[in-house]
Parts: structure tokens; sequence; C-alpha cells
């Protein structure tokens, strides 16, 4: 699961800069910018509130 959340994480960090490169290269509008890059903060947010908790739970000797 830890490797999972972490893939994802790191995914939505390229997919928050991927889009910035392509609104400057004039591939993309800049509304869709935004709503890419929206959507991919949430998800590396949520994803990283995940990996913390997983983390948290195995160093309280929680985690079976």
């Amino acid at each position: 699961m830890k490797t999972l959340i972490q893939l994802i994480g790191y995914i939505s960090i390229i997919v928050l800069i991927v889009p910035s490169m392509l609104y400057l290269a004039g591939k993309v509008e800049l509304d869709q910018v935004k709503t890419i890059m929206l959507i991919a903060t949430v998800v590396w947010f949520g994803a990283n509130i995940i990996l913390a908790w997983h983390l948290e739970n195995k160093l309280m000797g929680k985690d079976k």
C-alpha cells in the first residue's frame, strides 16, 4: 500500500508540472491547466495525508 500511495503522489507531481509546460508551448488553454492542476493538487495532498497516517501508525506500533 505504501508503494502505491507513493506512486500516486509522484504521478500527481508530474501532472502538476506537465500542464504548465504545455500551456507555455501553447498546446493547452489556461482554464484547462487550472482544472488539471487543482485536481492534481488535491490528489497529491490526499496521498500524502494517507502516507503520513500510515507511517504514524507504523511508528506508534499500531500497524499490523
